[in-house]
């Protein structure tokens, strides 16, 4: 997977219920979204230009290799249609799990500073993150202006107070994230899709977008291992965790049986 500045583009829609619509369609049916999206204008696009490009956005951002992810994303997606929270949850891993860069500056930077307790997630930050990815990375040397920095900074923040995991207009604050224990089911089951995942989920790098400290991720899968929406194994050690359900029976099994 490579670099790529799409979070410029998805930090730019003003609008992220059209995101939350747009996507079921998206992974499920593609012909149907394009009909509704550019040549009904059921948005509300100002240009046609501009509808394609927030397509192509979506195409960039979401859309897997992997045609069973993005076929649970979309049941998922439309599940929790009455559920904005969740929404923004699931928006947040689905990016994480196909945008390189959104990735990283959530491992190393977000998510670290969310666990340390820190107050804030500042621009500065996130430019010293970038500059320094830039440095440890050929690809990326003499790739991005500063112009460019700087507007990845501004818009992955932007993304991350649209997804209600910041607060605040000048300084930018951390939220609460609390993940119920149907989300976390939901998460190791599309995880499980990845490819190159560690065996021992308490050394997985995924750990920490459950938003749940290391210290408690065991209680919480023993929690939800024992209504049985997912398998676990744990040695003392390494901790397995693997799916229950297909998605097919995902929302019978673990929506309707609480």
């Amino acid at each position: 997977m490579q670099f790529n500045t799409d979070i410029n583009i998805i930090g730019s829609i003003p609008d992220y219920h059209l995101i939350y619509k747009a996507l079921p369609l998206l992974l499920n049916d593609p012909k149907e979204l394009e009909n509704i999206l550019v040549t009904n204008n059921e948005f509300d696009f100002r240009t046609e230009k501009s509808r394609k490009r927030f397509l192509s956005a979506l195409n960039s951002a979401f859309v897997s290799k992997n045609k069973t992810t993005d076929e649970l994303a979309s049941v998922l997606m439309l599940h929790f249609k009455n559920d904005e929270n969740a929404q923004a949850v699931l928006l947040f891993w689905l990016f994480s799990m196909n945008n390189k860069l959104f990735f990283e500056l959530n491992r190393d930077l977000f998510l670290k500073y969310y666990f340390q307790g820190r107050a804030e997630l500042s621009k500065e930050s996130v430019i010293a993150y970038i500059k320094d990815l830039i440095s440890r990375v050929d690809d990326l040397k003499g790739k991005w202006s500063e112009i460019t920095i700087d507007t990845i900074a501004s818009k992955y923040l932007t993304i991350l107070k649209k997804l209600k995991l910041l607060e605040g207009n000048q300084k930018k604050k951390f939220t609460l994230i609390r993940v119920s224990d149907e989300l976390l089911a939901v998460f190791i089951h599309l995880i499980n899709l990845l490819e190159n995942r560690k065996g021992n989920f308490l050394e997985d790098d995924l750990l920490g977008f459950t938003f749940i400290s290391k210290e408690n991720i065991l209680d919480r899968l023993k929690r939800i291992g024992k209504k049985d929406w997912i398998k676990l194994n744990f040695n003392g050690v390494a901790l397995q965790v693997a799916p229950v359900f297909n998605n097919n029976n995902i929302i019978d099994g673990i929506f309707r049986r609480t």
